[in-house]
C-alpha cells in the first residue's frame, strides 16, 4: 500500500469518528511535537499546548461533531503525507444554539517509526 493509500485509510477512520464527535482517534494521531496554527492567532507548539485550546474552546459545548469535504491527499516521498479540505466544526452548548464554523484544514502526516502521525496542522476560517 502507498504511503498515501495508508494515511488516507488512517484519515478517513479519524473523520468518521470525529463526524460522531469522537475526537480520541484525532488526538492519538497526533505528534507529541506537532505544530498546530489555529484560527485563533496563536502558534501551538507541542500536542499538549494544543489539547489545553480544545479543552478550554469545549468547554461548556454539549455536542461537537467535525466533517470535511473535497479532501485532497497528496504524498511527498514515501515517508509524508499533506491531507487538504475543507471543514464543518459544529458546537451545541449546553442550553444554547448550535454554532457552525466553516473553514479550511491541512494537516500534514509523517512517518515516525511505523506508525503516521499529524506533525503539523493548520485550520482556517474565511474572514467574516
Amino acid at each position: 500500500m502507498s504511503a498515501k493509500e495508508e494515511v488516507q485509510r488512517i484519515n478517513e477512520q479519524i473523520l468518521a469518528a470525529a463526524a460522531e464527535g469522537d475526537f480520541a482517534p484525532f488526538v492519538n494521531a497526533l505528534a507529541d511535537d506537532v505544530e498546530v496554527f489555529d484560527h485563533v492567532p496563536y502558534l501551538f507548539e507541542g500536542k499538549a499546548a494544543f489539547l489545553r485550546h480544545l479543552q478550554t474552546a469545549a468547554a461548556g459545548t454539549e455536542v461537537m461533531t467535525y466533517a470535511v469535504h473535497q479532501c485532497s491527499y497528496r504524498a511527498a516521498g514515501d515517508a509524508a503525507v499533506v491531507f487538504n479540505s475543507h471543514d464543518r466544526l459544529s458546537t451545541i452548548p449546553k442550553g444554547g444554539l448550535a454554532k457552525i464554523q466553516c473553514g479550511r484544514a491541512t494537516w500534514v502526516y509523517a512517518r515516525k517509526g511505523s506508525e503516521w502521525k499529524i506533525v503539523s496542522a493548520h485550520f482556517s476560517v474565511p474572514a467574516e
